[in-house]
């Protein structure tokens, strides 16, 4: 998706919080009492309420924006440009593009993004370490069609 599409989608703090717990939903949540897993969804808290117990867990629980007052939306866009970019993104840069007054959240925040984005890498190992350009692709892609005309 390119960046301009996404912000598109992604216009307002309401449909990125909507997009959210439409994830955690599609992951499975299970209620951390007693195990069921079916949920409501408190639109005025934004919290999940077991079916069962009644008990309620924070959209952002268990989630790495736990425990942080960011919006939604900064997070995904910061995802999003962390994921998007291959070199790291400036701090600074990304605080000015979000338009955030204090350096030290958007700083923590990146920093967490970035130990759960190291985490998932360790996750899986490579034989062999291979890194290709997009642009490089595309060009062995024109070479291979020209040879077969």
């Amino acid at each position: 998706m390119e960046l301009r599409q996404y912000f598109e989608k992604y216009n307002d703090e309401e449909t990125c919080i909507e997009e959210f717990k439409n994830k955690r939903l599609e992951n499975g949540l299970v209620c951390k009492k007693c195990g069921h897993n079916s949920h409501s969804f408190r639109t005025v808290d934004l919290k999940f309420q077991c079916k069962k117990c009644k008990n309620r867990i924070s959209l952002r629980s268990g989630t790495v924006m736990e425990n942080s007052n960011l919006p939604f939306r900064y997070w995904m866009i910061c995802i999003e440009l962390m994921t998007l970019s291959k070199k790291k993104f400036s701090i600074l840069q990304l605080q000015y593009l979000l338009g955030h007054k204090r350096y030290e959240p958007i700083w923590l925040m990146v920093q967490k993004i970035r130990l759960v984005m190291h985490e998932r890498d360790e996750k899986y190992m490579l034989r062999a370490y291979s890194e290709f350009d997009s642009e490089f692709l595309r060009e062995i892609g024109k070479l291979t069609f020209s040879k077969k005309k």
